[in-house]
């Protein structure tokens, strides 16, 4: 059903781009890539994958990943859409509990999976002399993406996206809503993780409407000086992104969006002041909107404009067309315009449920009260409806959390943490704002613990779970309770968690290491890590990321390092250099001026503030986020984040 409106778009433009991959120095016009497609679906066909077949595509960002996708419906399956960059041992879980028929992936990462059932060759295209594939039969019900989310009971689950949900979807963005959809001339930036369905509007709006699809480096979301260079350099007049990237981005250049024409940004609740930031210099559209996997990329839009100083809150908005959004108390009845409720859709976007777990599904996915044989989906996300029909976000109904951009059930990491053999008792909260926002655990030691327990927890953790989900981790005696006996949430996330800090209930930490011993530019970058991360003392094997460093605060520490060193290692450089020495030689090899380093060493190091923004500068912005209970994180689901998905970030 869906590969049939990529082939009607390709029968009309069969020459324009489909997709370019500046870096990989790749494109494929339309016919090109349907020709692929083709390829894809014979292989698959060859091994018997037909209608009702499950395929995991677990590729890096380029043609190939794309043409599998397409492959896969060719050949009637739904493919199960992996991120390269998460752990080894979530891709095999994801294969076994999809039971794909088979896994389309790299050589490089072709060991993760069973041999039997892995296919590296799907990538050459058909021959041109063969006639293509005709489309199988694919009921409108049939599944045709499977996106594993963040489970409560400490296990992962695979929302079921059907093919009629998707295909209201993209109906409801480029006709009715002229100012969100797509056209031939448009070129969007493909950003986004193939783990979230951001990447539905990303992928399938571009290559159903005649725009072109442009492959960037994931990397380019942490950094607003690069990311406008690219933009402008590319032409990119689309693009949908995190709130958390969206809200760094605009602290460090607004002006990088500028050149686009449509700007989606989704998944927490939008700063006012970022967004008036950047319609300073925006030549187009910005849009907040929302929605969670269940109910298929996003439902509820609000165009922003007219923001002022006086703006405290960007409204989520109205459903697309022919969707319904229900406003409801604890009995499902509806509450009155401006009373807060709980936040249920029902329509053409509702996902087909979980795949295996009907027990979950029946939880979420209630019968509609007023209409037999109609269900609505549960959110969990607390609104209020204004007398003008615009919705506005309150909060959520339990615990689950938003970490730049990604939806994560803070049980399922406790649950993890209680597994670990050296773990008596674990909590996990979230912590800080807007971009800052991360995770934070606390874990009491089942035996006496250690200077190195917190870090030998957080390793075999990271085994287990993507990296967003991976909180820094501090041992304590105890975690506070409240008067009625539960968990002090609140008290854990105020604690200092420098090194060294200690606080309620706190282990004493091991002495700080001295830092007497650091070469000239490792005491520069020292202090730079000291200001980002909020640690006291460093060693030259100090892991940026395993001491609370991601994508995020990895950008600020690049721009930083161009403002006062005066020199551009790749951003890739970081992630493959992330201790503190690696990251010093690694500088170092690009020559930075002896006479800047010498002059910072002296002074302790960079400072914290960076000049306003500007072409490639960084601007530090330290106001807190939205005030209240209606500037806390929304509900929308995970738009990519950050590098490599994040890479490591």
């Amino acid at each position: 059903m869906l590969d049939t409106l990529f082939i009607k778009q390709a029968e009309r433009t069969p020459d324009a781009v489909a997709v370019s991959h500046p870096d990989a120095r790749e494109q494929l016009t339309y016919a090109e890539l349907d020709l692929a497609a083709d390829g894809v679906a014979r292989l698959l066909r060859d091994r018997g994958v037909g209608p009702g077949s499950f395929v995991g595509v677990c590729l890096p960002q380029g043609c190939r990943r794309i043409a599998a996708f397409l492959g896969a419906w060719r050949a009637g399956a739904a493919y199960v859409s992996m991120e390269p960059e998460q752990p080894a041992n979530r891709h095999r879980f994801i294969l076994e509990d999809s039971g794909a028929s088979c896994v389309i992936t790299s050589p490089e990462l072709a060991d993760r999976f069973p041999p039997e059932l892995v296919l590296t060759d799907a990538g050459p295209a058909a021959a041109a002399d063969l006639p293509r594939l005709a489309p199988p039969v694919v009921a409108p019900d049939a599944p045709a993406i499977v996106y594993y989310t963040s489970g409560t009971t400490g296990t992962p689950k695979g929302v079921l996206v059907g093919h009629a949900s998707i295909a209201h979807f993209l109906a409801n963005v480029a006709g009715p809503d002229p100012d969100l959809s797509l056209g031939p001339g448009d070129r969007t930036a493909q950003l986004t993780s193939p783990a979230f369905d951001a990447i539905t509007y990303e992928l399938w709006a571009t290559l159903t409407s005649g725009a072109t699809l442009v492959v960037l480096p994931r990397e380019l979301l942490t950094d607003g000086g690069l990311l406008g260079e690219e933009y402008r350099r590319h032409g990119i007049t689309a693009m949908i992104t995190a709130t958390s990237v969206f809200h760094e981005i605009a602290l460090q250049n607004p002006a990088a969006f500028a050149p686009l024409r449509l700007l989606l940004v989704g998944g927490e609740a939008m700063d006012p002041r970022r967004a008036r930031d950047v319609l300073a210099t925006l030549s187009g559209t910005l849009a907040n909107v929302y929605g969670p996997t269940e109910t298929t990329t996003f439902v509820i839009r609000h165009v922003v404009s007219g923001v002022t100083d006086e703006t405290r809150i960007i409204p989520i908005g109205t459903p697309l067309p022919g969707l319904e959004a229900h406003v409801l108390d604890e009995e499902l009845r509806p509450v009155p315009d401006g009373v807060r409720g709980e936040l249920y859709m029902s329509g053409p976007c509702l996902s087909l449920g979980y795949l295996n777990r009907p027990e979950q599904t029946a939880r979420v996915f209630v019968p509609h009260p007023e209409r037999p044989g109609l269900a609505l989906y549960r959110t969990g996300d607390l609104v209020r409806r204004d007398a003008d029909g615009v919705l506005v976000y309150l909060g959520r109904t339990d615990h689950q959390v938003k970490v730049r951009g990604h939806r994560v059930e803070l049980g399922e990491i406790e649950a993890r943490l209680l597994a670990h053999p050296e773990v008596a008792n674990a909590c996990v909260v979230l912590r800080g704002e807007e971009s800052d926002r991360g995770l934070a655990g606390f874990v009491v030691p089942a035996g006496t613990a250690g200077p190195d327990t917190a870090a030998r927890v957080r390793e075999d953790l990271a085994r287990e779970l993507p990296e967003w989900m991976v909180p820094r981790l501090t041992v304590v005696d105890r975690l506070p309770l409240t008067p009625v006996g539960k968990v002090d949430r609140t008290a854990l996330a105020a604690l200092d968690l420098r090194r060294g800090a200690g606080g309620p209930g706190a282990a004493a930490p091991a002495d700080a290491p001295a830092e007497d011993g650091l070469s000239p530019l490792e005491r520069v970058l020292s202090a730079m890590w000291r200001d980002l991360l909020e640690v006291d003392s460093l060693t030259p094997e100090d892991d940026f990321f395993k001491i609370g460093g991601h994508s995020i605060l990895l950008g600020r520490l690049s721009a930083r390092i161009r403002r006062d060193l005066g020199i551009r290692p790749p951003l890739r450089s970081f992630y493959s250099h992330a201790t503190l020495g690696a990251q010093a030689r690694m500088l170092e090899s690009h020559a930075p001026d002896p006479a800047a380093v010498a002059a910072l060493a002296s002074a302790g190091g960079s400072g914290a503030e960076a000049p306003a923004a500007g072409a490639g500068g960084v601007r530090t912005d330290t106001e807190g986020a939205v005030a209240g209970a209606e500037g806390v994180v929304a509900g929308a689901e995970g738009v990519v984040a950050g590098a490599g998905q994040e890479g490591r970030a």
